[in-house]
């Protein structure tokens, strides 16, 4: 869904009669007033955040955006400061002075307040759904409860830095195909805007009949010259409708991350990821004291692929009714034999969270294989790719000039 939370600046009074204020997201300023309230704040000012926006554009110069690599750190800092025996509300305050991203800056001020107010840790996060998920909050309030918070925190930075790493790899291989697929508009734009009008004024002296090949090739030059913006209209528009028939659609979406995961080399590389995201958040989870069906439930948003999201929650519910993890699991036919066989074994021994660590590696390091031989691989698709773009239009271009050749 289309995010449509407003920022608003606030101050107030909390429960023991101290000055706080801060930064909220909600819909509107009566939803932010009762946010607020639940806290035990009493509200002295309210107003929206300056910056006036139009839609999701912002006319005014916007600030820096808070990033999972912030998170990341934030985490990092918060877990050695706490393990140093500095107290929670101090670690809050040094690590928010040291900030350079205003944003940032002005959330972890509002943490602090929080916490200073008397409000638990995993309750304040919970406060900023867009920085903080429920998976991040679960486990903090975890943590909270058995007293172990600077070690869920460790375990948390080890999990965000390991999901980070994961990421960038993944995102590495995508990026291959699509400058593939960039480089080859790119020269076929230029081919049809620039070069194939100059032979056409050529082609035009000679008189006589164009090859078919030709004229189609001059034909789409001069609709694309003609209507330029029509294309880039339909394009955005078809991307815009596929989008909200998304968001609205489940079923819909299921299917394009269904075929997603069947895209040769991509797809495998995108299903071992997810692999690896969900066994290695299961161990983080069940390490920080999660009941298991609760920490499955809270990580299948983060999944990245609806299809997998789904099959968590069918897993999250027969584990629910008593069946053992491995078994549900081969019950949702997404994960390997090897896995399934050694979360199994995990099982029966009492050592699920270990097992799931190892699965997590070794299918990271599967990823991180693909990715590095991925140029390799993908290298006589690009000459594979261009060849045929380029030497489709060479071919288009001069086969008059050899048609006019052969009656010589």
């Amino acid at each position: 869904m289309p995010d449509t939370s407003k920022s608003f600046q606030w101050t107030g009074i909390n429960p023991q009669g101290g000055r706080v204020s801060g930064v909220l997201k909600a819909a509107d300023a009566k939803e932010a007033q009762l946010s607020l309230k639940k806290l035990g704040i009493e509200v002295i000012t309210m107003q929206p955040k300056q910056g006036v926006e139009l839609g999701k554009f912002n006319l005014l110069p916007r600030k820096k955006k808070i990033k999972s690599k912030d998170i990341l750190l934030f985490t990092r800092f918060l877990s050695t400061m706490l393990s140093a025996g500095l107290p929670l509300v101090q670690a809050l305050d040094i690590i928010g002075r040291d900030q350079e991203n205003d944003e940032l800056k002005s959330l972890l001020t509002s943490l602090k307040n929080n916490v200073a107010g008397g409000h638990a840790l995993g309750e304040s996060f919970s406060q900023f759904p867009d920085s903080f998920d429920d998976l991040y909050c679960n486990l903090i309030r975890a943590g909270e409860k058995s007293g172990t918070l600077d070690k869920t925190l460790k375990r948390l930075a080890l999990y965000l830095e390991k999901s980070e790493l994961l990421k960038s790899k993944i995102k590495k291989a995508l990026v291959y195909p699509a400058v593939i697929i960039t480089v080859a508009m790119i020269v076929s734009l230029i081919l049809l805007l620039f070069v194939v009008p100059q032979f056409q004024k050529m082609f035009k002296s000679f008189g006589g009949q164009l090859p078919a090949f030709t004229m189609l090739v001059v034909h789409l030059s001069q609709f694309l010259r003609s209507y330029w913006w029509l294309v880039i209209a339909c394009i955005v528009g078809i991307v815009w409708a596929i989008r909200s028939a998304m968001r609205k659609n489940k079923s819909l979406q299921q299917k394009i991350d269904h075929y997603i995961l069947k895209i040769p080399i991509i797809g495998l590389i995108l299903r071992k990821g997810i692999i690896a995201r969900y066994t290695r958040t299961l161990a983080t989870t069940l390490e920080a004291g999660m009941p298991i069906v609760e920490s499955m439930k809270a990580m299948a948003p983060v999944m990245g692929n609806s299809v997998y999201s789904k099959g968590i929650m069918q897993i999250s519910d027969e584990v629910a009714s008593g069946h053992p993890l491995a078994a549900s699991m081969v019950s949702t036919k997404l994960f390997p034999t090897m896995a399934t066989q050694m979360i199994g074994v995990g099982e029966a021994s009492g050592a699920l969270s270990d097992m799931l660590h190892k699965v997590a590696d070794y299918y990271e390091e599967e990823v991180n294989t693909i990715v590095d031989n991925l140029s390799n691989l993908l290298e006589p698709l690009i000459m594979i790719v261009l060849g045929v773009v380029i030497g489709g239009f060479v071919i288009a271009m001069y086969l008059p000039i050899f048609k006019m050749g052969s009656l010589f």
